[in-house]
């Protein structure tokens, strides 16, 4: 019988970490990291799992010459930038909430 409730506490450990993960995969989904770029005239929101889910532009970057130059490559930084630090933070979130796993 030993066998039997190792299995079954194997089992409810798996259901345990099925919870946290969902939990986990939530508050990541909650979460928002917003970035600056260009003096603040480009804002990128994302969220805890690095999807884009705002974008603010400067009106004074609606410009002919600007919309050209200078525009795409503020908007690609911002989105990048938050989405690194996005990971950075879901990284340090993720071992934070499993506290005693080691990192793989």
């Amino acid at each position: 019988m030993g066998k039997f409730t190792d299995i079954k506490d194997m089992f409810a450990q798996a259901r345990e970490m099925q919870k946290q993960a969902k939990q986990i995969q939530k508050q990541l989904g909650a979460m928002r990291i917003t970035v600056e770029t260009g003096g603040g005239t480009v804002k990128a929101t994302v969220d805890g799992e690095a999807s884009l889910v705002d974008l603010v532009i400067d009106e004074s970057l609606l410009e002919p010459e600007e919309l050209k130059k200078t525009l795409p490559k503020l908007i690609k930084k911002a989105i990048q930038e938050a989405q690194s630090k996005a990971k950075a933070e879901a990284a340090a979130h993720l071992r934070a909430q499993m506290g005693g796993f080691p990192e793989m």
